[in-house]
């Protein structure tokens, strides 16, 4: 996945670039968060930009799949499986099927997302950057 950004900040061996929303991106709310149409990406400097620089910047597409299964596939899954062990092992304590089933999924999906914070935490601190800048425009 290629994407074009503007250089606002070197540290070292890697620079902060700010992307902006591409072609790709019409219809998709999820850099909203970082604010009007961009996000900021931790990149590999290896073709030595400089701030203000205008980049490409190569995100390593198995990352984005792994980390998009993990935040939108995995919520999903543990909610579909927390009901069915909801209503097979809550059952055996005295609760209604129904009631079970929702305590289950409700449960299992608050661990899954302890476990996705804890997640990303994790990879916040590791020092694996997978994008690198490509090209200075």
């Amino acid at each position: 996945m290629i994407e074009c950004g503007i250089v606002h900040k070197i540290q070292g061996d890697t620079a902060l670039v700010t992307v902006v929303k591409g072609e790709q991106c019409k219809g998709c709310t999820a850099c909203d968060a970082f604010g009007e149409g961009s996000s900021e990406l931790l990149v590999q400097n290896d073709l030595s930009a400089k701030v203000g620089d205008r980049v490409e910047v190569e995100i390593d597409p198995k990352q984005v799949m792994r980390h998009s299964a993990i935040v939108f596939l995995l919520p999903v899954f543990s909610l579909i499986l927390g009901y069915f062990l909801g209503v097979n092992y809550l059952t055996k304590i005295g609760l209604a099927d129904e009631g079970a089933g929702i305590i289950g999924s409700l449960g299992l999906m608050v661990l899954t997302f302890v476990g996705i914070v804890f997640y990303d935490r994790i990879v916040g601190k590791s020092n694996e950057i997978n994008t690198r800048i490509i090209r200075i425009l």
